[in-house]
């Protein structure tokens, strides 16, 4: 059976990264001794797979990730003894099955919700107005960005498919809806570069949801494939 995993990363564990996490979840498994199937060859390796890596120092109330398993074990089940053995700040929203020849979750991913707190103490004449209007307006967003060939610019904005500000007192609000995954992705840190340009600048970010494509349009990945018991 596949069983597929939504889980929010928050507070002092946001600090670990991706493969230490993957690490994490795959003794936490081992420790609740589920029946998890390994890959075959010389250096088998447990099938748990994660859907999009999230960026240290980064907290998410939409992570994804999934276990593969030699036997039947009730997805209510699952969450409740992989709960009891996580660290703190790692929690589990919602455990369902899915079929066990559905697509792979990094396969899924075709976008990702945002939230970022940003604050621009040196331009008190930067307001959440100022730069919802420059967004707005401009046709290109172009920023400097690394790839395989060095360092080139590139325009990100047919990468963003929603964007709203709001100002919270001294700090500004942007909620941010952008295509993500291996096809296409923007990053929050590159689309804050892109708008504030030199400008120093501190922020938060916390990745709300990750989304699928169906029938051209995007939905959460939760809101697919489930197997209902």
């Amino acid at each position: 059976m596949k069983v597929r995993v939504k889980f929010s990363k928050i507070g002092k564990v946001k600090y670990v990264g991706h493969l230490d996490t993957m690490r994490l979840f795959q003794r936490a498994i081992k420790v609740a001794d589920f029946p998890v199937s390994y890959s075959q060859g010389f250096s088998p390796h447990s099938l748990v797979y994660f859907a999009l890596p999230l960026a240290v120092g980064m907290s998410s109330e939409g992570e994804y990730m999934e276990i593969v398993m030699d036997s039947h074990v009730p997805p209510q089940e699952v969450k409740e003894r992989l709960q009891k053995v996580l660290v703190d700040g790692i929690t589990l929203q919602d455990v369902y099955e899915v079929e066990e020849k559905s697509p792979s979750l990094m396969s899924m991913v075709q976008g990702a919700d945002y939230s970022i707190l940003l604050s621009v103490p040196e331009q008190p004449e930067i307001t959440a107005a100022s730069l919802e209007q420059m967004v707005t307006n401009q046709e290109e967003l172009i920023v400097l960005k690394r790839g395989k060939k060095g360092i080139a610019p590139v325009d990100i904005k047919p990468l963003i498919l929603k964007s709203h500000f709001s100002q919270e007192d001294e700090q500004i609000r942007i909620e941010l809806q952008v295509y993500a995954g291996s096809s296409k992705n923007l990053n929050p840190d590159l689309f804050v570069k892109a708008v504030l340009g030199e400008t120093a600048y501190t922020m938060q970010v916390s990745r709300k949801e990750l989304y699928t494509e169906e029938n051209g349009k995007l939905v959460p990945i939760c809101a697919v494939g489930r197997i209902d018991e």
